[in-house]
């Protein structure tokens, strides 16, 4: 990334007009969607007569991506900030199941190729961790019996 240009984060995004404010304080406003990446796109007409500009892009004008998900995103961001214990939980409650997974498939490589059978061979590592852990947690008699 250069340097020499502001970055995304100085640009200033208010949830309430869905616009963002960009450092020399014009308003970018939603101008496209990218559904691939789903994400919005932000621009302003503005930038051609802007005094900044030399400092935001090379281009004719800037563009500025926000994720359709990312306020979800940043609430997220301000909790784990707020409170640090909470990625000590996330390690030890959601990290486990993966590294374990990723044992039992000898060492977290897929065996198929292809993303629809990468996506399958995925779905049953994970149904296998599922049923090792009722297992585990219930025993074996238990889920027989239930079956």
């Amino acid at each position: 990334m250069n340097t020499e240009h502001f970055r995304p984060t100085q640009f200033v995004y208010d949830e309430e007009s869905d616009t963002i404010r960009c450092p020399a304080g014009e308003i970018l406003r939603p101008s496209g969607k990218h559904t691939r990446n789903r994400a919005i796109r932000y621009r302003t007409s503005a930038c051609k007569d802007c005094q900044l500009k030399s400092r935001c892009t090379p281009g004719a004008q800037r563009t500025i991506h926000r994720l359709v998900d990312q306020s979800a995103l940043d609430r997220m961001e301000r909790r784990v900030y707020a409170d640090p214990s909470l990625m000590r939980i996330r390690r030890c409650t959601v990290e486990h199941p993966f590294g374990t997974i990723k044992r039992m498939s000898g060492g977290g490589r897929f065996l198929t190729r292809g993303l629809r059978k990468v996506k399958a061979e995925a779905a049953l590592s994970v149904l296998a961790f599922n049923i090792i852990h009722a297992v585990n947690a219930f025993g074996s008699e238990t889920m027989i019996a239930k079956g």
